[in-house]
Parts: structure tokens; C-alpha cells; sequence
């Protein structure tokens, strides 16, 4: 995945920076199966530096697909998303981030 992340951003093809993690096993819907940052297996270190190693300084967005995060309220789902992402791919930013 690291090479193509290098080719996409060589091409100038990295429109924007999406972030969320999986657990495992994958559930049978995979697209509904998405977590906080930080609450599964992904590797931010690793595809952030890739990222950023293309000279993508845009936008980082959080995308959360998971109806049982859906159904937790609002305040709480804000909360955990800034906290995940705090401790799982901020660290790992060259550019300060404010959360």
C-alpha cells in the first residue's frame, strides 16, 4: 500500500487524507465495520508519513462508517473522534494540530 500511496501522490492524485480504523475479524459488512482512530489495527504511523512524504498538506478527515457509533449521542462521538485522532494520528503529523 506504501507505493502506491507514493505513485498516487507523485501523479498528484491525493485529493484528501481519510482516517478511521477496523478491528478484527471483519464484520461480514465491511463498510459499516469502521472504528475511532486508534481502536483497531491500522498502522496511522506508517500511512500518515507515507502521506505526508507527498507533500499532501491538506485536509485530514475522520470518516466513520458504524451504525452503533451512529446511534451513540453526538457529544460523545465528537469527543472519542478528537481523542482517537489526538492519540493515533496527530503524533504523527510534522504540522501541529489543534483537536
Amino acid at each position: 500500500m506504501l507505493p502506491q500511496i507514493a505513485r498516487a501522490g507523485a501523479e498528484g492524485r491525493i485529493a484528501t487524507y481519510q482516517v478511521c480504523d477496523w478491528k478484527t475479524p471483519l464484520p461480514a459488512d465491511v463498510l459499516l465495520g469502521r472504528h475511532y482512530p486508534g481502536d483497531g489495527v491500522i498502522d496511522f504511523a506508517s500511512l500518515t508519513d507515507a502521506v505526508e512524504a507527498t507533500g499532501y498538506a491538506g485536509d485530514i478527515e475522520v470518516e466513520i462508517f458504524n451504525q452503533q457509533i451512529w446511534d451513540t449521542p453526538y457529544a460523545e462521538v465528537v469527543a472519542r473522534t478528537a481523542a482517537g485522532f489526538a492519540s493515533a494520528v496527530a503524533p504523527h503529523l510534522a504540522a501541529s494540530v489543534t483537536v
